[in-house]
């Protein structure tokens, strides 16, 4: 296949990815480090050329060693500056209206300086330990979706240098020495973190001839992430078997049977595209929903956008939910609890350590959006004070590139009885305040 027929292909493929956009919680973050010269900034720059292309709203955090103020390069104070400069600029811009956010050197470059700074004995073990915590804190790592991690042999990287300057005296880190030391912290942070990491994309460059095609074959990659991430296998379970889960009341929320409903997810749990779960009647996607309380009181989340791509435009719930992607060894409510958790703490930001308790399910057969969504619903009590002040001042993302349209407070559950209809509070919504006794 020639270079033009797989960039058409390519750009098919892109086109297919750009209409599962709407999915997706956040943007796709990519992160590029590695070794100098070894084509990182002709990447990055080829990369966001071509999604931009394809209407991609691209966002590129630029390299921040450039800006830094220390002239030490290599000290832990020049690294540390960039690290925690770099990761100040990702939290700035992670919720902003961007499709795919490019770090150009982040997490784990930090990392692999970090091994090269302990390595020359510039800090101690126990700086380093530390130091190390804090990077791969997983409220950080959970942020970058693709590692992809550039290397190129030091004669490569000087003839690379030499090609492109007057002089060819050495520099700091222009040299054999340092570049063949920043090539084995490179394959020794791979080899010690792709566990920590959702996925790293190791490229050695020294033998690459044609950039089109090298850039090509990276972008193929990226779509290949980016339809994983925004169109993932889903858990869902064919319809015969959710008809068969005893219903209280219609469609209402139902408490007493919830043991039965998490079995038959059990039993009956298969995989399927999110975009063709959507597309297929004969199964109901399994949703994990969270009703985040605090005392005697519910969070409210409110739509605030008149948007009719949403399905809950306008309209406010006391749940946040999400589809259940498939873990190694975890079936039933294990599984639902750790993907909603895992949602809370992506979605919103929020820590792990709240008590989180199964407490009934929601299906409608007969609302045609909720039919194809069945709701196992669990109450997570934020009893920290500090964490609910938080969640009233926080507005939360909902929709892709809509803006910020989704707000919340806590109110007590007879206020909310109250305001049903000025809320226009959505109907799984208005079955769980009817069981709410169960939450208290």
């Amino acid at each position: 296949m020639s270079i033009d027929d797989k960039v058409t292909a390519l750009e098919t493929k892109a086109v297919k990815v750009h209409s599962h956009l709407r999915y997706g919680a956040r943007a796709f973050v990519i992160e590029f480090a590695g070794t100098p010269k070894a084509g990182k900034s002709t990447a990055v720059e080829a990369v966001r050329h071509f999604f931009s292309r394809q209407n991609f709203r691209v966002h590129i955090l630029s390299e921040r060693a450039a800006q830094c103020p220390i002239p030490m390069k290599g000290h832990l104070f020049f690294n540390t500056w960039c690290a925690t400069s770099m990761l100040a600029e990702l939290l700035e811009n992670i919720e902003t209206d961007t499709d795919i956010i490019i770090v150009d050197r982040g997490i784990f470059d930090s990392l692999v300086w970090l091994l090269l700074q302990r390595e020359r004995g510039e800090l101690t073990q126990e700086e380093a330990d530390t130091i190390e915590a804090f990077l791969l804190l997983e409220r950080w790592r959970s942020l970058i979706d693709l590692s992809i991690v550039m290397s190129v042999d030091a004669d490569t990287a000087m003839k690379r240098e030499v090609a492109q300057r007057i002089t060819k005296k050495p520099g700091s880190i222009m040299n054999t020495d340092v570049l063949n030391a920043i090539t084995r912290s490179v394959r020794t942070a791979t080899d010690k973190y792709e566990k920590d990491f959702p996925k790293i994309l190791s490229l050695d460059t020294s033998g690459s001839s044609s950039v089109r095609e090298s850039n090509a074959d990276l972008a193929n990659n990226i779509v290949d992430c980016l339809e994983e991430f925004l169109n993932p296998e889903i858990l869902v379970v064919p319809r015969e078997e959710i008809e068969k889960i005893p219903l209280e009341d219609g469609g209402s929320f139902s408490a007493s049977s919830v043991e039965v409903a998490i079995e038959c997810i059990r039993q009956h749990g298969t995989y399927m595209r999110r975009a063709d779960a959507e597309n297929t009647e004969s199964v109901v996607q399994i949703i994990p929903a969270g009703v985040l309380t605090s005392k005697d009181t519910v969070f409210i989340f409110q739509r605030k956008e008149n948007d009719p791509k949403s399905k809950l435009f306008g309209k406010a719930t006391v749940w946040q939910g999400t589809h259940v992607s498939k873990v190694d060894g975890q079936s039933g409510e294990p599984l639902l609890k750790a993907a909603l958790l895992d949602r809370l703490m992506r979605s919103l930001f929020l820590s792990r350590e709240f008590a989180t308790n199964v407490k009934g399910y929601c299906w409608d057969p007969d609302e045609p959006h909720s039919s194809k969504h069945f709701g196992v619903i669990f109450q997570v009590e934020i009893d920290n004070v500090h964490t609910a002040t938080d969640l009233r001042k926080k507005e939360f993302r909902r929709a892709r590139g809509r803006g910020h349209d989704l707000t919340g407070r806590f109110t007590s559950w007879d206020e909310l009885d109250a305001r049903v209809e000025e809320l226009a509070l959505e109907s799984w919504s208005r079955a769980i305040l009817k069981g709410r006794s169960v939450f208290s």
